[in-house]
């Protein structure tokens, strides 16, 4: 018999929750769904909709985006990923100094995307000049806003809570 392959946003859920040493009930009272609703979507058996979603992430502390973002199995899989992508988020690719690079085409998603980049190379500068640990760059990559989301009351992130 075949091993079911377990889906990525499965895989996430168990391995944040265990991060945090919460159990499948604690996360799923966090984010106000039934404990059996929670292990289905940490088995991968069912997927949550996007409203659940959101509050599994804000119980998880982590943007929804990262919960939901797919995995690819291999490399080829990404490249057909950005290419179906390049029209709808406004990139292209261009030769600088030798070396083929994805760059700014146009519009405002292309701002979002050059924003996200640079805050990419500023952290990964950090980690590898020691300034913040490997897990304080794993955090940044599980919670990375631009601020582009509607914040509390009191100015936090809803995922988050800085």
């Amino acid at each position: 018999m075949k091993k079911k392959e377990i889906p990525s946003l499965a895989k996430k859920l168990k391995k944040l929750r265990d991060e945090l040493h919460l159990t499948q009930k604690e996360v799923a009272d966090k984010a106000y769904i039934t404990e059996s609703a929670y292990r289905a979507y940490e088995l991968g058996d069912r997927n949550p909709k996007p409203d659940i979603l959101d509050r599994i992430a804000k119980a998880l502390g982590v943007r929804p985006e990262y919960l939901s973002t797919p995995t690819f199995r291999n490399r080829r899989e990404f490249a057909y990923a950005i290419l179906e992508n390049e029209d709808t988020f406004g990139y292209t690719v261009r030769d600088i100094d030798g070396v083929p690079a994805i760059v700014k085409g146009y519009g405002s998603a292309m701002d979002f995307f050059a924003e996200f980049v640079r805050d990419w190379e500023q952290m990964r500068e950090k980690l590898d000049n020691h300034e913040i640990t490997q897990e304080e760059y794993e955090d940044w990559k599980r919670t990375w806003d631009n601020g582009t989301w509607v914040k509390t009351d009191d100015g936090k992130s809803p995922y988050t809570g800085k």
